[in-house]
């Protein structure tokens, strides 16, 4: 019997030999699949090539031989007759290129030739007759279809084919006889080049055209490359008349890459000689595994017994212990507390220290790592986390690099990390303590039992100048005790209350023996036997404390800028005086004092010397009066006198010398200022009985004596005080008037007082309250001006005159102008213009249909603010007229700059123009300036015709007054329109 074969013994080889045979096999059966598949492509690509080549030369042959279809209807058209063939042959024969020759043999006899020229020797060959041509030529005539014949040689030289026609001709009778044969010959070359074959022995091909003659079968080669293609060519079949062609095509190499499959071959060799020694190393490996198993078990039961010695080492650290990889990834936690971990062990593992701790600790914890990927070791590094069981706690980490593993890994990482927060709590506290030692504002000493300095913060040597070094080891006495030496530190210690605290107020002395306040706190430190072992002393520097209590106090009583008594001390002292009078049964009179034009001097000169003017005022005015009096300043330039014990005459006296004294000029830096007064006086008790009651009504007396002239006193009256009980009831009316739609405008025609023609219309304010009833506007505006409302008053009256005045042009009213009257105060408004221009944006109106009237007092107080304005109106078209002008200041200058359009003579010149002289005079002096200045003049308040005659004699353009109409609503003045319109 053969030996057994043993396969424990050969394993790895025979697992080689099998692994290698079945690659060889596969490798085999792939090599084969893809050559047959590349033949079949590359024998597709060849037989495609020889039809593109094989159809080219179809179609030239075929182009050729159409000729016979043309010169077959020929002879059939001429019934076998073609007279002048030449001439049709020789202009057919550039439309057929290849062409040789064309011909016609009646009774296959060649008689015609085109061209004729070399081709003579053709006249009278039979085709039929022509061993080599008659069997083509007969098959042409029996098959009545065209037959190519040849090649043949040509008698003009080389190989050409004969395509013959045959024509047959009907009889008459309803047969068709044989009439003969039209040729066309066609030279081999011509037709080869339109097929382009000789480019397939340039791309690596060759090729063989033939055909197989009649008859005889015989291949008859027309064209081949040399040498020609072998047996397995593809070969294309050209069909053509009566006969067929065929084209062989074979690449130059033969069919398939012998290198390629070679290169294949070796390719499947190499790759089955790799498989088997894959599988004998396959096999290696298994049985080296084993081996190896065996000491991994060794391994593993000794380091097991290592690792129960390293868990009793590590389980009796009371520190958490961590350790971690390269990245920085937790891999292993010990710990006895769960609470000192910011998340339970088993989430933390695999994860790294930025995805559980905050961004600073995570931080300070990469720092450790790197330190210890530097040094192999680090220590020191803290970091604080909020746990959630215990809160803020504070860790010192220790780390420690592993060695690096025998395989080049990065190394890991051992952090012990230690909880120090009672440490870190003791050490804050006790920086605390020593920055609220140093930093204290207050002086702070702390001195041993017996009264000697043992320690002192920075305050202590800014307030008494003594520098720590000299002030250590002197008794505390020196720097604490009262300055005249009648208290000592000791005496101050036995002072002490049973809790061991005294304070008070000493004075002491600083280092240069300046003697100031001291707010003094002592306290005793003890040791665990209740012994005083140390005191401390604090103290501060209350000098600027005391200071600034007083000029509290004083600011709190005294105007800042005078020194005289504020409103405040001024009360206080009024209602003692009031009482003391009340129970004297005596009077006591209230000087409310206002300086005349003030603004001015601020405005031109500054606050500075306005402010020293009223210093120096106010030192004039303490020079006037008794020492019981009282001299106070209100603000502004507003004083007051408070005279007890005086009767109403004495007040008027005391206020006639106020008027002299302060009248005298003030001589301020360079400037010698000159005042005057406006003074209201109240008397008590006749005028009140308190204090606000007398400063109430002493401040009305004031703007009584200010309404009337000022420069001037004035007492407090009945009539005053319903004056100023009805303005106040005005002003809070006003307040309302607007948004309840109590105004309204009156219309007063003004008149052309040539035509008597309405040519305008002045708008007039009233107010209408519902309890008031109607309100005169010269009671009215002067509050509204007072108060502020006057802007948002005469922009409503702006408003309301323009839209009426847009709606009656839309009636075609005859009207040209609507007037509306501008006050000091809305002609002063910084927005005035642009308040004009949205009215009449709104209402749609022209702006050359509004004329805006100014007093002169408007423009006279600040000239060159009014030139602007009236600029900016006179841009947007507004017209501009002076209002009651003759009775203000403005100088015929300032007149002429002002871009004005019309000059209102004032009412009270035209009232008396009858019997006045001097009213006449100025009428008729103001018509001619306008004139000279091309102004238009009206004259308010005409009320006779005596007045307009004269009116009319002196040349005034325009009148308005009660002789013509008063001034009526809006409804009545449109019907009064209609009215002269009709």
């Amino acid at each position: 019997m053969p030996p057994r074969f043993h396969p424990t013994a050969a394993s790895p080889l025979y697992a080689a030999l099998v692994a290698f045979v079945l690659t060889a096999l596969c490798a085999g059966a792939i090599i084969a699949s893809l050559e047959r598949r590349e033949d079949a492509q590359e024998r597709t690509q060849v037989a495609d090539l020889a039809s593109d080549h094989a159809r080219a030369l179809q179609r030239s042959i075929e182009l050729a031989l159409s000729a016979n279809n043309a010169l077959a209807a020929l002879v059939r058209q001429g019934n076998g007759n073609v007279p002048d063939f030449e001439a049709i042959g020789t202009q057919m024969l550039p439309f057929y290129p290849g062409i040789a020759a064309l011909g016609l043999a009646p009774q296959g006899v060649v008689q015609h030739v085109v061209p004729l020229r070399g081709n003579e020797s053709l006249i009278g060959f039979s085709a039929l007759l022509s061993p080599q041509q008659s069997a083509e030529s007969a098959l042409a005539r029996d098959s009545r279809r065209m037959t190519l014949a040849g090649p043949l040689q040509l008698v003009q030289g080389g190989l050409g084919v004969v395509g013959r026609q045959p024509v047959y001709l009907d009889t008459g009778s309803g047969e068709e006889r044989f009439w003969g044969f039209t040729s066309v010959t066609i030279r081999i070359s011509e037709v080869l080049s339109a097929a382009n074959l000789p480019q397939l022995s340039a791309r690596g091909y060759q090729y063989r055209l033939w055909r197989t003659v009649l008859h005889t079968g015989e291949e008859q080669e027309i064209s081949a490359s040399v040498p020609p293609p072998g047996p397995h060519a593809a070969v294309r079949t050209l069909s053509l008349p009566n006969g067929q062609w065929l084209l062989a095509v074979a690449p130059s190499q033969g069919w398939g890459s012998p290198v390629k499959l070679a290169v294949r071959c070796a390719l499947g060799l190499l790759v089955s000689l790799l498989m088997a020694y894959l599988a004998r190393l396959l096999l290696q490996l298994k049985a080296h595994e084993k081996d190896l198993e065996s000491m991994v078990a060794k391994r593993t039961r000794e380091i097991e017994a290592t690792q129960q010695q390293l868990k009793a080492t590590i389980e009796a650290i009371p520190d958490l212990l961590f350790e971690l990889d390269s990245e920085g990834r937790f891999i292993n936690i010990h710990h006895q507390r769960p609470d000192m971990l910011v998340a339970p062990a088993a989430s933390m593992l695999g994860n790294s220290i930025y995805q559980h701790l905050p961004t600073a600790a995570a931080q300070s914890f990469a720092a450790a790592l790197r330190e210890a990927d530097e040094t192999t070791w680090s220590t020191g590094h803290e970091l604080m986390l909020d746990l959630p069981m215990r809160g803020a706690t504070w860790f010192e980490l220790s780390v420690s690099r592993k060695a690096t593993t025998p395989g080049g890994e990065a190394p890991g990482y051992v952090v012990l990390s230690r909880d120090i927060t009672e440490r870190k709590i003791a050490q804050k506290a006790l920086v605390l303590t020593s920055q609220a030692f140093d930093q204290s504002s207050e002086a702070i000493v702390l001195c041993d039992a017996q009264g000697s300095a043992v320690r002192v913060n920075r305050a202590f040597s800014r307030i008494t100048g003594f520098s720590a070094a000299e002030a250590l080891g002197r008794p505390v006495n020196l720097f604490t005790a009262n300055a005249d030496a009648t208290t000592s530190f000791d005496q101050l210690c036995e002072q002490l209350n049973p809790q061991g605290f005294w304070e008070g107020e000493v004075c002491s002395r600083r280092k240069d023996g300046s003697i100031y306040p001291q707010w003094l706190s002592l306290s005793n430190v003890r040791d665990e036997q209740d012994r005083v072992t140390h005191h401390i002393a604090l103290f501060r520097d209350t000098t600027q404390q005391r200071e600034t209590q007083d000029r509290i106090r004083h600011l709190a009583h005294f105007d800042h800028l005078t020194g005289l008594p504020n409103r405040a001390l001024l009360a206080e002292r009024a209602q003692r005086d009031i009482e003391q009078e009340r129970r004297n049964g005596g009077s006591l009179a209230m000087v409310f004092i206002d300086l005349d034009h003030f603004k001015n001097v601020n405005d031109s000169l500054g606050h500075r010397i306005g402010d020293t003017l009223l210093v120096a005022m106010s030192k004039r005015l303490q020079a006037l009066v008794r020492a019981q009096d009282t001299v106070s300043r209100l603000g502004g330039d507003e004083f007051l006198l408070l005279l007890p014990g005086t009767t109403a005459e004495a007040a008027a006296l005391m206020a006639t010398d106020l008027l002299h004294a302060l009248a005298q000029p003030f001589q301020i830096d360079q400037y010698e200022l000159t005042t005057t007064l406006s003074i209201g006086i109240a008397v008590f008790p006749t005028d009140g009985g308190n204090f606000d009651t007398l400063y109430q009504r002493a401040d009305a007396a004031m703007y009584r004596a200010k309404r009337s002239g000022r420069n001037r006193h004035s007492f407090f009256t009945a009539d005053l005080e319903a004056r100023s009980a009805r303005t106040l009831a005005l002003e809070n009316a006003l307040h309302r008037a607007l948004e309840r739609q109590q105004f309204e405008l009156h219309y007063q025609p003004q008149v052309s007082l040539h035509t008597r023609q309405i040519v305008g219309a002045e708008a007039l304010l009233r107010w209408r309250h519902p309890e008031l009833g109607m309100v005169s506007p010269a009671e009215f505006i002067p509050v509204a001006e007072n108060s502020g409302m006057i802007v948002a008053i005469g922009e409503w009256v702006l408003r309301t005159a323009a839209r009426d005045a847009k709606h009656w042009l839309d009636q075609q009213l005859p009207l040209r102008t609507v007037s509306v009257n501008l006050s000091a105060i809305q002609f002063r408004h910084p927005q005035l213009p642009d308040m004009v221009s949205r009215c009449l944006h709104e209402a749609n109106l022209c702006a050359s249909h509004l004329e805006l009237e100014l007093t002169e007092g408007a423009a006279v107080d600040d000239p060159d603010a009014a030139l602007t304005v009236m600029q900016q109106l006179h841009e947007r078209g507004a017209r501009l007229s002076m209002d009651d002008f003759g009775t203000g200041y403005s100088s015929l200058n300032q007149l002429k700059r002002f871009p004005l359009g019309k000059l209102k003579i004032d009412q009270s010149f035209v009232r008396d123009v009858s019997v006045d002289a001097s009213d006449r005079a100025i009428i008729s002096a103001i018509i001619r300036m306008a004139q000279a200045m091309d102004m238009t003049t009206t004259a308010e308040g005409v009320e006779t015709e005596e007045q307009l005659a004269f009116l009319l004699e002196q040349g005034c353009d325009e009148g308005q007054g009660y002789l013509f109409s008063r001034p009526v609503p809006a409804l009545a003045f449109e019907a009064l329109l209609r009215a002269k319109n009709a």
